[in-house]
């Protein structure tokens, strides 16, 4: 195993995301020594664009962090890798990070900016589409997704998305996938143009590679030009779990308003972290401000 390097660097940062990127620029911004490992490609990676991105509204992902890794290229105290961070631990005076490459790190403070994977609902066919047609955010992808629109799930939480689309699709349906809703419920949304339809999905339905409606469960077909759903999603990467860092229900990291973990030293970012206080804040903007604020407490712990 590599010897550790005997000057330690100010931070690691673990994900060349938003999160990550933004987290590197702050800290190069005050010269502070900054080793950002990115082991790509992201999470946005499926979407052809990122939208809701102020200067930025309509750029390819891989754009996005190319045109990021080339602004921090030309700061002296930053230095990138691609690679995969295996293993982390802490110590009283630091934290090392282990390399897949064999590679070890040695710093004063860790940035956990490491994200979420994504896990679509199973239904056959629509993974295929995801950060395409098949969406999750009507901020990141309403716009896009066509004039007649299908959210699909009979969960209570998308309804508050359905009422964001109302003003943006000319056609739109509630497919609640078997569950059946209060009558003054869908009395309210059918006043506002909305079509409830109770019946179960069955797949997609596709020309040219292209989804053009769903399949249901009666045998016939809804058209549409695009989806709006949820699904779950998961820690991308085992070391938040591994290093002990509080967790809070929905799976995200607890950090305070400076993306302080439960564990010294560790801080966090990103899709994958938020406040106890706060719901996570899933989009590009969101991230890259936690990524500097976490920034911003590991530049406070140093001085301090």
């Amino acid at each position: 195993m590599a010897t550790p390097h005997t000057d330690p660097i100010d931070c690691i940062v673990l994900g060349g995301g938003p999160a990550g990127l933004q987290a590197a620029l702050t800290l190069a911004r005050v010269h502070r020594s900054v080793v950002l490992v990115d082991e790509g490609p992201g999470r946005n990676a499926a979407a052809a664009h990122m939208q809701n991105v102020v200067t930025r509204d309509g750029t390819p992902p891989a754009e996005f962090r190319a045109i990021a890794r080339e602004q921090l290229a030309a700061y002296r105290t930053v230095r990138q890798l691609d690679g995969t961070a295996v293993a982390a631990e802490t110590r009283d005076d630091g934290v090392v990070v282990d390399l897949a490459d064999g590679e070890r790190l040695e710093a004063r403070y860790l940035v956990l900016a490491t994200g979420v994977a994504d896990l679509p609902l199973p239904l056959p066919g629509l993974a295929r589409h995801w950060g395409g047609q098949v969406a999750h955010c009507p901020f990141c992808h309403g716009h896009e997704l066509g004039r007649r629109v299908v959210v699909l799930g009979g969960e209570p939480q998308r309804e508050h998305p359905l009422r964001m689309m109302v003003g943006v699709a000319e056609h739109l349906t509630w497919l609640t996938d078997g569950v059946r809703l209060e009558p003054d419920v869908v009395a309210g949304l059918e006043r506002l143009g909305v079509v409830v339809d109770e019946r179960r999905a069955t797949g997609v339905v596709e020309r040219d590679g292209q989804l053009i409606g769903l399949a249901l469960k009666d045998g016939t077909e809804l058209a549409c030009n695009g989806v709006l759903t949820g699904g779950a999603w998961v820690q991308r990467s085992e070391l938040p779990a591994a290093l002990g860092c509080a967790m809070l229900p929905d799976g995200a990291i607890e950090v305070d308003e400076a993306g302080a973990t439960s564990v010294p030293r560790v801080f966090a970012a990103g899709d994958a972290a938020h406040r106890a206080a706060a719901g996570p804040g899933h989009s590009v903007i969101a991230s890259a401000a936690a990524g500097q604020m976490a920034a911003l407490g590991v530049v406070r712990a140093l001085i301090a």
